[in-house]
């Protein structure tokens, strides 16, 4: 190697350098920059010919930049709702404009606060993007679960305000055996009542009122029967200027139940029915109703499904005389397999009010409606819905779900995040504010949801930190001194060995 082509090598090794060095100082000004990825700079050696005999003309090191995507930064708790982190594999997917119509960008920069409209964005102006979720919790939209333009921005302003329905209750009561007999004087009217608040579908709180009556047998000395009858009578049905709650239009439901009396299913439920023409100690079983094996043996008729409700009455008030009979159409459906009683409610005017199903427990069950000995109890009182609230606050849990909740102390899914899966994501193009655009070098993307998968776990209120150590950049900073200032003693070397061949001809 002449002296000329030593002073070219040793220059691109001072370029080098430089170039390392610029990489060594971007990380330590990073270092405390959210998500961002560290440059490693390598080296390549460049050679001008070889030849067979091993013999070959150096010609100098280039050097390469490759940013470490695939290393992890440390996940420190920010205790911002609106933060979040990916645990372990993948990226977030932001886009650059709120609409979601400009370029579809990987991140692991997740400090995300609202705009003035309620877009979450980050620091670098990126939205971040996913599905959309209905108040039922389903996606809104047909896309597929993979494609990028099924996700949407997530924004927090258009959910300020929820109420939901009452769609399902579940009522368990224990009724007391001993009332079930024969009593002089008969137990009050109201002595078995219990009031049940509910939803309608504006978020108002309605009422559902329980009255439980036993059918008595009518001498003293005679069996229990072990009978009772349910009346539900609703505060948003029937003449709602009516005062008294147990107005006979706003009775939704009347139905007659029997409990075993002996036997290993003592106390549990036998047979429900619809009262309709009851006779005390006769079976009687109505149009549309089906008589199992092994019914109860004072009153074996239970409800059809598909018929129960079309005609009904119930007792009148006058107890020990079950056969005195008011007649009263019931609205409703009794499922004997689920125990479910589906009745209408908000039933007024030209009204045909909505379906509210209520769970009584199934046959020969304790987890339903008993008769044992003892107090009058609700044993389970179980039902779904909000009132009108308030947005309070918005979280992002581990499985990515973007969480809402509300003054009412109720919560809700809003949108769920997708993680951005590459097979090689060190292979995707850097751009600014730690984002990465999607490229052939990287593979397909794949979006999972956050812990199926490959995919890691997302972390509300927390960020991923830089993944540069500066220990490890201080070393290189010192080795990269070191050999800038090496290479800089050969250029002077060769310099001098210039001077000293020219000097020859002197």
């Amino acid at each position: 190697m002449t002296a000329i082509n030593a002073l070219r090598t040793s220059t691109s090794g001072l370029n080098a350098q430089s170039t390392k060095l610029a990489g060594i100082s971007n990380n330590i000004a990073n270092s405390s920059t959210v998500g961002y990825k560290r440059v490693d700079t390598q080296f390549e050696s460049l050679v001008l010919e070889g030849s067979s005999q091993g013999s070959y003309a150096l010609a100098g090191v280039a050097p390469r930049n490759r940013l470490e995507i695939s290393k992890v930064g440390q996940v420190q708790a920010t205790g911002v709702d609106t933060d979040v982190a990916v645990n372990g594999n993948g990226f977030l997917v932001v886009n650059e404009t709120s609409e979601s119509s400009g370029k579809y960008l990987a991140t692991r920069a997740g400090s995300f606060r609202p705009d003035a409209f309620g877009n979450l964005l980050n620091t670098a102006g990126y939205y971040l993007q996913g599905v959309k979720l209905g108040a039922d919790g389903n996606p809104v939209g047909s896309l597929g679960d993979n494609n990028v333009d099924s996700l949407t921005t997530v924004n927090i302003n258009n959910i300020s305000v929820a109420s939901a329905p009452t769609t399902e209750m579940r009522v368990w009561m224990n009724l007391p055996k001993e009332q079930s007999g024969y009593a002089n004087p008969p137990p009050l009217t109201n002595a078995f009542t219990s009031s049940i608040d509910y939803y309608d579908a504006t978020g108002g709180t309605q009422t559902l009122t329980y009255r439980y009556t036993p059918v008595l047998p009518e001498q003293d000395g005679a069996s229990d029967t072990s009978t009772w009858t349910l009346e539900i009578f609703d505060s948003a049905s029937g003449d709602l200027a009516a005062t008294d709650v147990y107005d006979t239009t706003k009775r939704v439901a009347a139905i007659g139940m029997q409990f075993w009396s002996n036997g290993i299913n003592a106390g549990t439920l036998a047979a429900v029915w619809d009262s309709n023409a009851q006779t005390a100690g006769v079976a009687q079983v109505s149009p549309g109703f089906t008589t199992p094996a092994g019914s109860s043996p004072l009153l074996t008729g239970t409800p059809n499904p598909a018929t129960y409700g079309a005609v009904a009455s119930t007792p009148a008030s006058d107890y020990g005389t079950p056969d005195n009979l008011a007649a009263a159409s019931v609205l409703g459906a009794y499922d004997a397999e689920k125990g479910i009683l589906t009745i209408k409610v908000g039933v007024q005017g030209g009204f045909a009010g909505s379906d509210l199903p209520i769970t009584l427990g199934t046959f020969n069950s304790f987890e339903g409606t008993t008769q044992l000995t003892g107090q009058y109890l609700p044993t389970k009182i179980e039902k779904n819905g909000s009132a009108f609230g308030l947005l309070e606050r918005v979280s992002v849990q581990d499985d990515g779900m973007v969480v809402a909740t509300f003054s009412n102390g109720k919560s809700r899914p809003i949108y769920a995040l997708k993680l951005a899966i590459f097979p090689n994501a060190n292979g995707l193009n850097p751009v600014r504010g730690d984002a990465f655009e999607m490229s052939l070098a990287a593979g397909a993307v794949r979006l999972l949801d956050p812990g199926s998968g490959a995919a890691g776990t997302t972390s509300g209120g927390a960020l991923e930190s830089s993944n540069v150590d500066i220990g490890t950049e201080l070393t290189n900073l010192i080795e990269t001194q070191r050999a800038y200032s090496s290479n800089a003693t050969v250029i002077r070397t060769a310099d001098q060995m210039m001077e000293e061949a020219t000097n020859l001809k002197r």
